[in-house]
Order: C-alpha cells, then structure tokens, then sequence
C-alpha cells in the first residue's frame, strides 16, 4: 500500500488527540448534523452509511464567493474550473471535462441535471445563495438512494423554509470585472399559508482575457400551506434569463469567434406530505423543468475555407461568405415520485420509493432533425436501517432502474456502522453505482454543413461532423469500497471524518473514430480506472467567537488512458481551509484557501500535459449594523488574493482558450427588515 494513503489518517488523529487540552471551556459543542442525502432518511452524520459534507449558513456567510459552484471547494476531492469566467465546472473526483455528468445535482431532492449533456450549468441555477439553508454532499457513490448519474456522489442544494423566516432582505454586489449583483427577498404568512419570494440578478464581465461576459436575471417562490396537523403541500417555482457572451478574441477555429448565446429556464414543484411522525410520513411529488438556448453565431466561411487545403490558395480571391452557425437546443422534463418512511421499531426505519420521469429535447443541429427526442425513465428503490445490537447498525438498500437508454440494472449498497465510544463511530460499506448515458453520448448526430464556392469540380458543400452516435454505448459502471471514522469531541468543540475509499470504474465513456471533415465521433465503453486514497473533514471552534474548518484529500489514480486521459484528470491532493472570527462591535473576518495540485480537465485540449497546482486565497471583512427596525451588514471581499492564475485551459498558444483568473474585489451591502 501506498504509505501517502496512511500518513493522512494518522496525521488526524494526532490531532484529534491533542486538540482537547487547546479549546477554551464554555464552547458550543461538536454535535454532528443531522443529515438527510445518504439514505432519504434524517439521521445523525455518524450513522449515515456514507461520508457526508453539509456546507451550512454559516459556511455560505463567511465564504466570500458569489456562485453557488464556489461553495463546494469545501468538500474534500472537490475541484470546481471555470470553462469561462462564467462557465464553472464542479467534479467530485475528477475524470471530466465541461459536463460533469458523473455527480447528481439535485435542489431539495429534485433532480436538476441536462438531459441533453448530463452536466450542469451552475451559473444558472436561479437561486441566490440567501436562498440555501444548506448543501449536503455524499462523497462517493450514492446510486441506491439517487440512481443513475450519482456515479461520483450527490449535491443535494437544500433551500430556506419561509416558516422559519419572516424579513424583507436586500443584497448587493459591486466591484471589479463589471460585479453587479442584485438580490430582493420578502418572506411573509398569512393564515396556513408561508412563502418567500426573490428577486435577482447577477452579472459580471468574467476573465478579462476572454469574452464571456453575463448577466443572469431569476426569479424563485416557495410556498408552504398547513392544510390540517399532520397534511401539508409545499410549491417551489424558479426561473432565469440569461444573455451570456461566449468565444475568444482571436480565435484559431473560426467556430469560437465571439458571440451571444441567450438563453431561459422553468422549474416547477409541488409536494403533498401527510407526517404520522418524524419518522413515519409519505409524500408524493411532481416536478417539470423545461431550458431553452439560443446560439446563433454570424461568421465569414472564408475562415473556414482556409482550414480546407483544396480551398487555401483561393480565400485571397474570394469575397466574404456570411454564414449563420445556430446551436440550439431545448430541453423538459416531468417527473412523478412517491416515498414512503416508517420507523417499525425502536431498532428498525424502512424508506422506499418509487418515481416515473420522462426528459425530452429538441435541436436540429445536435440531432440533425427537429423532431423531439425522448427518454423515458422508472425506478424503486428502498433502504433499511437495523440496529441489531448495542453499537451496531446495519444499512442496506438499493435502487433498481429501467432506462431506454441503457440496460436495466441494481445499484446497491451495504453499510455497517459500530459506534466504538460515545461520540466516535466506524462505518464500512460497499456499493455499486452506474451513470446512463446522456442524449449527446446515446443519439447525437452533430455536425455542420458548410456551402462551398460555385468552382468547377466542387461539391455544393462540404459537411463537418463532430459526433455521429451508433447507439450501442451502455452505462458506466462502478464498484466502491470505504472505511469511515467519525467523530464528536464536545470537549474540545472538534467534530469532523476520516475516509479511505477505493472505487474500480468500468466502461468509461469516450468519443472515437472521428476523421476531420469525414466522419463523426462514437461513443464507446472504452476505458477502466481505479481511485484509492483517502479525506477528511474537521470543524473545530478553538475560541468562542472563531471557527476553522478544514477539508484534505489525497488520491492516487491508475488507468490505461485508451480514450481519455484519465490517469492525469484528478488531482492527488485538495486543501480548503476556511478560518473565522467575530470581533468586538459587530466586526467579523474570514478567510478561504484553496490548493488544487497538478490535473488535466479532459476536454482542455492538451493531451498528457495538466494544469499546474492552483492556490486560491479569497479574504472578507464585515461590519454589522443595527439602526431602528432595520439591521444590516457591509463586507469588502478580495478574491484571488495570491494574484493571477491560470484556469482550465493552459492557454492559447497551444490553441486553446487563455482563462486568466485575476484578482479582484467587491462591496458587500445587506439590509434587512
């Protein structure tokens, strides 16, 4: 065994043995949170059968980020890359490019990932970061609560309840790089009715070396309405409209020339729960989202012609060709679910469920006809958590799912959990997990044609596929293996886990046979790898008014790299460490490090060749504020403190984008009624 996989878990509880004698007495305990990811039901961390990160209020307060992707940084593993300066990417574990489409991303359960690309486009997620209560992320494969596509783990985003608010908030944003954020939120009840509304918009001029400004405009409603003691419908609607700028200055392929791409989203859902007890309710959903995007970029064929050798010589003689590239695409989804609790004992809860979803999608060019595509999908699942002796308990669940675009199949999961002493648990599972394929990888045909000029001996055009799908790529699969330590220490308010994993990956997706101007690209199950290594997570208040929070990961990566670079795709170590404090007078200071080490982000365009080591440093000062009925807050945050960096792509000297993150500062203004 590799001796960096045991020094990290030896190196903690080192700590954790020396840390009680440093914390001053009176402190808040350690209690661990209770957490509801891991298995859909609520239970404390240390009995979950899988390691959780909950990023709390507080966390989101003292961070000084403005996207909702920034906050994952605090997960151990987590890597989040900008594509642009308002593209960022988030993956668990690495093994990805622009579409992470091996982590499920849900908001308050439902699941909010494309069905086109399997990823997610976090920047346009319409919500403000007010309007998380908190994010809870299963690190590792989560498939026999969550299904397919929680191959990698699970973010579940959980929003605000509006019965435990009752304010009229406004925030806002401005800075540097064109930063101008707006957020209007009123909580309010009447009768059995509670909501909270919000109002909001983001915008800013992303990396200064590229064009990718954006503004992003939403909208988002929760309501809750009591209908009796123990019946009560909940109703979530959310929206956004974004105009974005995408391309480069001077690009080498006349298809990444700058241009606008707008683009709008629609969720809704609605949940009727009858509650007998906390551990004993049922409830029944149904959620619709539909994405639209338009990209429509106005080019000379000249550039192109000039790619094409027969054509080379001739582009100085020719007059501009106006051609109009459109990519686009739009998407819906509608889904029913039904989930069940019930605790039978005093040592035996049972959860299960079952759910029916439909996801279709429109685009003649993705497609190459706009007739609409479909994918139907229907699954159960069910989860049972035993206490069968003093200090033991035993999780087995599972998810069986029937897709029609993959073969039918089981996830499940056994978990065994021994609480060693009070307040100190061990956990070893095994689980296995899939990922279905997405639209693009199953039934794309996606290319361009191009008219060519009316010279003797010329075809009328000239087609340029990019991916032309034979259909046969089945799912990804993964078969996982973890030890856990978890702890609670109160006497020392020290509380946090300690993981070793090792997950073997087969069938890994990846595109082959594309000959430029000849054939499209297939997706295959091509490749295998293996990660081992281990995390950790500590929360620790050392004084009354000072938190610290610190999350590693070490991770070593084997694979043979016959489809994609996956060997060098993740990263050996993370650090994030997020330190602070209230002074005297309402003043208050944070600061938030992050060390990403060497990776390579598969669709970056340097093959065997990965991104140096990222530092990222973001500091926040605040002063709160009461006068009269109203209380407020004022911060100055400086992101990027340890200067410029380079994000993503290496540049464009090798013919790739140039993603220059520079630092940059912001104001802060909060007022609340």
């Amino acid at each position: 065994m590799d001796m960096r996989l045991v020094k990290w878990p030896v190196i903690a509880s080192c700590l954790i043995a020396a840390l009680p004698a440093c914390a001053d007495e009176g402190l808040e305990s350690a209690d661990l949170p209770i957490v509801l990811t891991a298995s859909r039901m609520r239970q404390p961390l240390a009995e979950a059968p899988a390691a959780v990160t909950v990023i709390d209020r507080d966390m989101i307060e003292h961070s000084g980020v403005r996207q909702i992707a920034d906050l994952l940084r605090f997960v151990p593993g987590t890597v989040v890359g900008y594509n642009d300066g308002n593209w960022p990417v988030v993956t668990l574990r690495g093994m990805t490019g622009t579409f992470a489409s091996g982590v499920q991303v849900l908001v308050d359960g439902v699941s909010i990932y494309s069905p086109v690309f399997g990823g997610m486009l976090w920047a346009e997620i319409p919500l403000s970061l007010g309007d998380i209560e908190r994010i809870e992320v299963v690190r590792g494969p989560n498939a026999a609560s969550y299904g397919a596509n929680s191959f990698q783990g699970v973010i579940n985003i959980i929003t605000r309840d509006p019965v435990a608010e009752n304010a009229t908030e406004l925030l806002a944003n401005i800075g540097g790089l064109g930063i101008r954020d707006e957020t209007l939120r009123f909580t309010a009840g009447q009768g059995g009715w509670r909501y909270r509304a919000t109002l909001g918009q983001r915008s800013d001029d992303g990396f200064a070396s590229r064009p990718d400004s954006m503004r992003l405009s939403y909208a988002n409603l929760k309501m809750d309405y009591r209908v009796s003691a123990r019946d009560s419908i909940g109703m979530s609607l959310r929206g956004a409209d974004k105009n974005k700028q995408i391309g480069e200055f001077n690009p080498i392929d006349p298809q990444n020339q700058a241009h606008p791409q707008t683009g709008g989203s629609l969720e809704f859902q609605t949940r009727w729960s009858h509650a007998e007890s906390t551990d004993n309710e049922w409830w029944v959903q149904y959620y619709h989202q539909q994405f639209k995007q338009s990209d429509h970029l106005l080019m000379d064929l000249r550039a192109l012609y000039a790619l094409v050798p027969p054509l080379a010589p001739l582009v100085p003689f020719l007059p501009p060709v106006p051609f109009v590239l459109e990519q686009d695409y739009s998407t819906w989804r509608d889904g029913l679910e039904l989930q069940s609790n019930s605790r039978w004992s005093e040592h035996l809860r049972t959860v299960w469920g079952a759910e029916v979803r439909r996801d279709a999608a429109r685009s003649g060019r993705l497609f190459a006809t706009h007739e609409e595509k479909t994918q139907f999908l229907t699954r159960a699942f069910g989860n049972v958590e035993w206490t069968f002796a003093d200090q033991w308990m035993l999780h087995s669940g599972a998810m069986f799912e029937h897709n029609t675009f993959a073969s039918s199949g089981w996830s499940p999961r056994v978990a065994l959990i021994h609480e060693i002493a009070p307040g100190h648990s061990l956990r070893a599972s095994v689980s296995s997990a899939r990922r279905t394929p997405s639209m693009y990888e199953k039934i794309s045909n996606y290319g361009f044609s191009f008219p060519l000029p009316p010279l003797p001996g010329l075809p009328a055009s000239i087609s340029y596929p990019i991916v032309a799908d034979s259909g046969k790529v089945d799912s990804e699969r993964v078969r996982s293996g973890e030890l856990g330590y978890v702890f609670s220490i109160p006497e020392a308010a020290l509380g946090g886990d300690v993981r070793w994993f090792c997950d073997r990956y087969t069938g890994l997706i990846s595109f082959q046979g594309q000959v430029k101007f000849v054939k499209g690209g297939d997706a295959v199950n091509l490749d295998k790898a293996k990660t081992t290594g281990v995390d950790l997570t500590l929360q620790w208040q050392p004084l009354t008014d000072t938190h610290v929070r610190l999350a590693a990961a070490h991770t070593e990566t084997t694979s043979g790299d016959d489809g994609s670079e996956y060997s060098t795709s993740v990263p050996r170590d993370t650090l994030s460490l997020l330190l602070s404090h209230s002074f005297l007078d309402g003043w208050e200071a944070s600061a938030n490090y992050q060390r990403v080490s060497a990776m390579f982000w598969i669709d970056s365009g340097q093959k065997k060749k990965s991104m140096p080591a990222i530092d990222h440093l973001n500091i926040r000062l605040a002063k709160r504020i009461n006068f009269g009925e109203y209380r407020g807050e004022i911060a100055g945050v400086m992101q990027n403190v340890l200067s410029h960096y380079r994000d993503y792509y290496l540049g464009s000297t090798a013919g790739t984008p140039d993603n220059v993150a520079r630092r940059v500062a912001f104001l802060q203004v909060k007022i609340i009624h």
